[in-house]
């Protein structure tokens, strides 16, 4: 596999994702949390599958039943339990607590295969894996002294973390249509719906008027269904292919740095040596992670 393709859609998964958390506050200011991502979710399937559609009409492989049972099972760990417990965990914690606790994605992942199904990783694998994390905690700690902890919050992020976790490993093991575009929507499909219904279920009130709809609401969800969700989970959807599930899911640890950098361009915010500092750590974790690993 072409390491510098692997780096460069890590790094672009990075910046999109990284750049969600900005959209995702704005959007739920709006509309409650499964409603929303339920429509995402849905929105962003519906778009995959005709993507795919268009790109290979022969090989459209949308009714094999096996496909479809399989995406079910992926749509409820990585949309239903990854990112509805997410969208609402993301209601009572600020963004840096969010990312510090949705940076734990790849520690869990291999923690899970080590203990669960006795995979070998090799140490510098566990170095890389120790050092992103330790660099996560130096990047994130400090402002944690000034949020308010919530523990619906952090169980609803720890949660959502487990869930993404063991859908990353169980995509490997279940048998889904080759073309990753199809492959994505239709587990995504699957998740918005059932995140829907569960909208109904909890009685989300959804009330729309004049003063709930501005720009900055239009511009960010269509920038969170099209671009974070529909690019964002092919992008990573291909890494579960053609990598492995640790090396898909090292965005968890740069993602809170592009949202730092990107508060620094936007917002004109400080960057503190600290910060510069744990940047360097995460990424060389991160290096070892994506040199040294194999399946």
């Amino acid at each position: 596999m072409n390491q510098l393709k692997i780096w460069i859609t890590i790094v672009s998964l990075s910046i999109i994702w990284g750049s969600s958390f900005i959209a995702i506050k704005i959007v739920l200011d709006f509309i409650p949390p499964l409603f929303a991502f339920g429509i995402r979710f849905l929105l962003s399937g519906c778009t995959l599958i005709l993507v795919s559609y268009f790109h290979n009409k022969k090989d459209f492989e949308i009714k094999k039943i096996l496909f479809w049972r399989n995406s079910l099972f992926l749509g409820i760990f990585f949309i239903v339990g990854g990112q509805g417990l997410l969208a609402c965990g993301a209601q009572y914690l600020s963004s840096g607590m969010t990312a510090l606790l949705n940076s734990t994605i790849p520690l869990w992942v291999i923690l899970i295969l080590i203990f669960g199904f006795h995979t070998k990783t090799t140490l510098l694998a566990k170095l890389g894996l120790c050092l992103g994390f330790g660099g996560m905690m130096l990047l994130v700690g400090p402002s944690i002294e000034n949020d308010e902890i919530n523990i619906v919050g952090i169980i609803s992020l720890i949660l959502s973390s487990l869930f993404w976790a063991f859908g990353s490993i169980l995509s490997d093991k279940l048998s889904t249509p080759n073309n990753v575009f199809l492959s994505a929507g239709m587990f995504m499909f699957i998740g918005g719906i059932i995140l829907i219904f569960l909208s109904f279920i909890f009685g989300e009130t959804i009330l729309f008027t004049s003063s709930h709809i501005d720009s900055n609401f239009i511009l960010s969800y269509l920038f969170l269904i099209f671009i974070c969700t529909v690019i964002g989970y092919a992008e990573f959807y291909w890494l579960l292919k053609k990598t492995t599930a640790p090396i898909a899911n090292t965005f968890a640890y740069i993602v809170p740095i592009v949202a730092i950098f990107l508060g620094w361009f936007i917002l004109d915010e400080a960057i503190t040596y600290l910060t510069i500092i744990a940047t360097i750590i995460i990424l060389i974790g991160v290096a070892l992670i994506i040199i040294k690993s194999n399946r």
